[in-house]
């Protein structure tokens, strides 16, 4: 094997274990405690920058041969980083206080459910005991209604029956009204029976009171003469 063909091998080798960052793609500094940010591409240059693990950079140039990238800080500041010290995803150093953040949180809210669950179960005990209450006052009042029922269909045969007594008031006081006017007719009638009678017994008298005179003093001659 020649002396190109081991230099291209372990390239490749290298290469394959370096973390697939691309030019322009954002990157993170790995869980090393500190990287150095250099002014180029190898350790005799100046270090511009000590970098903790988490650092978020963007990679601006890849140097496979250095195994050095370029890097752009988020205040601006560029420089030269390993590339074996660049990751694509969040360092666990950086995830952790995230993630115990997290797990707070979710703690959290496991409480609050916790208590809601409680809540809940005390409201659905209530509710039960509500539902029984509720049943008892139904039938009570179920049972009102069927008492008051039964009082209106009293009450509505005490009204007929009082209907009918007022018909036949109304019948008895016709009655008694057409009675009334029959005696008042016939007293009528009698009054004037007796009327007539007096006026003829009245003028019968007049007559003979006329008449008795005349003859008495046409019969006085006749007995003288006797």
């Amino acid at each position: 094997m020649t002396e190109n063909a081991v230099k291209l091998l372990a390239l490749l080798t290298f290469l394959a274990w370096q973390p697939l960052i691309w030019a322009g793609e954002a990157a993170y500094i790995n869980d090393q405690l500190v990287v150095q940010l250099r002014a180029g591409k190898g350790l005799d240059y100046k270090i511009l920058k000590q970098l903790e693990s988490g650092t978020p950079v963007t990679v601006l140039q890849r140097d496979s041969k250095s195994g050095y990238s370029k890097v752009q800080l988020e205040d601006g500041q560029r420089g030269w980083v390993l590339d074996r010290f660049l990751t694509e995803e969040l360092p666990a150093r950086v995830k952790l206080p995230e993630l115990e953040r997290k797990l707070q949180q979710l703690s959290e809210e496991n409480k609050q459910l916790k208590d809601a669950l409680t809540s809940l179960t005390a409201r659905q005990a209530q509710a039960a005991s509500d539902k029984g209450k509720l049943s008892e006052l139904s039938a009570r009042l179920q049972s009102e209604l069927k008492r008051i029922r039964k009082t209106a269909a009293h009450a509505l045969e005490i009204e007929a029956e009082r209907n009918q007594l007022r018909e036949r008031v109304v019948l008895l006081e016709r009655e008694l009204q057409k009675v009334k006017l029959e005696k008042q007719a016939l007293e009528s009638e009698s009054g004037q029976s007796w009327f007539t009678i007096g006026a003829g017994v009245l003028f019968a008298g007049i007559v003979l009171g006329l008449i008795l005179p005349r003859l008495g003093w046409r019969r006085k001659p006749g007995w003288d003469s006797l």
